[in-house]
């Protein structure tokens, strides 16, 4: 026998999107409903515990810019406190590039400031014509770049980005350059980021383990339940308007069905924009063999691009060590370290810190004081399936708008693939939220405005 239910608004997706949505739209439809295929709530923002006396972050861990959706709500919501951190901190060159050792970013050469210049300025290119995109490496070489400053480009930018110089595609480059508007600083949160994503749940009603398979909006007897929203159990949600909140790629390899289908200038959108991977390893060791203010290490050419270390008020007192360190790969890259398993990729990053922090009277500082080890692979997500969106090569002007763009005033999109300044970060996912809700909320008054009129002129 089918299980339905009725709502006047479905979610798909329990991510930060999503339960924002349902924050922002629960007044005007209080049955609003969240179908989360995990069985967790958070998406991609999700923790490791007991490495540490605090969670570690699997997904994001940085806030970037102050100017930002999620510092404003996350500080008048819940009273978090947030740090700031200059970004890039500390700098690594190995003898494959250089081979300065440790380097504060004080004290980089004019070669890694021209690639912050480049990078910081690339709003002011013009636009590659369409279908005739560059990727990162390609521009930079049009601009003289050396291997080095190419090495600093991979490891400073494309691996922030979530992809390689190869994949980074300039076109969407420039639009990301010119739409940031949140501010350059790093901040930290006083807490687990999932103290955002329980505040937002305690609020919303979610149905986790609830895997939906497809989504039919081609009309329906009810105003109010216009869209049949099925799982792959069988139970089905009826609603009159729906939010997908889900990764890109989700969509892109078509876990979920659509009847009809999408339209072609979504599905085309849907076939040019990326979601790289992102693997984390995460050691814990008995001590600290850094400086105590060494927050932040970028690596040009190593096997991790970029590693930090931070610290958090205790949550958990005695479990784990205080003493962790997070190594982030990304794009092909994470690829590679995906392939490769997790104890290889926990061996080269031993060796790696062994490399960075070794003396003559401590050559192996990280192997001989390991603890524990654990590597996250995003790719190995099956809800997810990757870390978030990038500026791809080959994406055109409005690829974003059309992923964002409602389908027949009933099936709405919201995520950081559909920012349409390319920002993937998590305010970036809670803008796309805030105007998905508008359009929600403006689709459901022009339907019902709609249907006022047709019974005025029956009378």
């Amino acid at each position: 026998m089918t299980m339905e239910s009725f709502h006047s608004v479905a979610i798909i997706g329990a991510g930060l999107s999503g339960l924002y949505a349902a924050h922002l739209l629960k007044d005007r439809f209080p049955d609003v409903v969240v179908l989360e295929a995990q069985d967790r709530v958070g998406g991609r923002i999700k923790q490791v515990h007991d490495m540490a006396p605090w969670p570690i972050e699997a997904g994001p861990e940085f806030v970037h810019g102050r100017n930002s959706v999620f510092v404003r709500f996350a500080e008048q919501q819940l009273g978090v406190k947030f740090g700031e951190k200059a970004w890039p901190d500390w700098w690594y060159f190995g003898e494959e590039v250089g081979g300065q050792g440790l380097v504060s970013d004080q004290d980089v050469d004019d070669e890694v400031d021209k690639v912050h210049d480049l990078f910081g300025d690339c709003g002011d290119e013009t636009q590659p014509p369409p279908g005739r995109d560059l990727s990162a490496a390609e521009w930079m070489a049009t601009k003289g770049c050396t291997n080095r400053q190419m090495a600093v480009a991979e490891a400073c930018y494309a691996n922030d980005f979530g992809c390689s110089l190869r994949q980074l595609g300039l076109r969407e480059m420039i639009e990301e350059n010119r739409g940031w508007d949140s501010g350059e600083t790093y901040l930290l949160m006083d807490r687990s980021m999932g103290a955002v994503i329980n505040h937002l749940a305690r609020g919303a009603n979610v149905k986790t383990s609830w895997v939906v398979s497809s989504i039919a909006y081609g009309g329906g007897a009810r105003p109010d339940a216009g869209v049949r929203v099925c799982s792959a159990d069988g139970r089905v949600v009826r609603c009159g308007a729906v939010l997908v909140t889900v990764p890109v790629t989700i969509l892109q390899q078509g876990a979920i069905t659509f009847s009809p289908p999408l339209p072609a200038a979504k599905t085309a959108a849907l076939s040019r924009v990326r979601m790289g991977n992102v693997v984390k390893v995460v050691l814990s060791f008995s001590r600290r063999f850094w400086k105590e203010d060494m927050y932040d290490v970028v690596c040009p050419g190593a096997f991790a691009p970029e590693f930090w270390m931070l610290k958090y008020p205790p949550t958990k007192p005695g479990a784990g060590t205080p003493y962790c360190v997070v190594g982030f790969i990304a794009g092909e890259r994470a690829d590679q370290v995906s392939a490769m398993g997790p104890e290889a990729a926990q061996r080269h990053f031993l060796e790696q810190l062994d490399e960075v922090f070794g003396s003559p009277s401590d050559p192996r500082p990280a192997s001989s004081s390991v603890v524990k080890g654990h590597v996250i692979d995003w790719s190995k997500e099956p809800y997810i399936r990757g870390a978030y969106s990038y500026p791809s090569l080959g994406a055109e002007l409005g690829d974003r708008a059309a992923l964002a763009s409602p389908v027949s005033g009933r099936v709405f999109f919201a995520g950081e693939a559909t920012n349409e300044a390319v920002n993937p970060c998590i305010q970036g996912a809670m803008q796309t939220a805030e105007r998905a809700a508008a359009q929600i909320r403006a689709a459901v008054d022009a339907a019902a405005a709609a249907a006022a009129k047709s019974a005025l002129s029956k009378l």
